[in-house]
């Protein structure tokens, strides 16, 4: 089990590797959500953007408390990837981007694409 420390120190350097890979939000669509539910996992990989903020993207709301592990129930404060799953099927196509992540939960914020300009930084 990592201390908090350590998850604040990897989540800084996964930043900053993102950043240098010039990560951005993948658009995620409902059709994306029905390949992965039909077993085709490639359909929904959500990259890790970091704490950064992409240029060309803004941020929607507040980051969403998702369980990872795969064994998280509906009592957890942390969504399962089903009631994740439903959301993002709810907000229609978006795109999405990993924004902190621990052992066996992540926070995952819905961005907008600001159409005029450059979506790299």
């Amino acid at each position: 089990m990592l201390d908090s420390r350590a998850l604040a120190r990897i989540n800084r350097e996964s930043t900053q590797r993102a950043a240098r890979e010039r990560r951005v939000p993948v658009i995620i669509t409902p059709e994306d959500i029905d390949a992965y539910q039909a077993g085709d996992e490639r359909a929904l990989s959500i990259p890790y953007i970091g704490q950064r903020l992409p240029r060309g993207y803004r941020r929607l709301g507040d980051p969403v408390f998702v369980d990872k592990s795969g064994s998280g129930s509906e009592s957890e404060p942390a969504w399962t990837l089903r009631r994740f799953l439903e959301h993002v099927r709810e907000c229609g196509e978006s795109y999405w981007g990993a924004v902190e992540e621990g052992e066996f939960q992540i926070y995952v914020q819905r961005y907008a694409r600001l159409w005029g300009n450059d979506a790299r930084d």
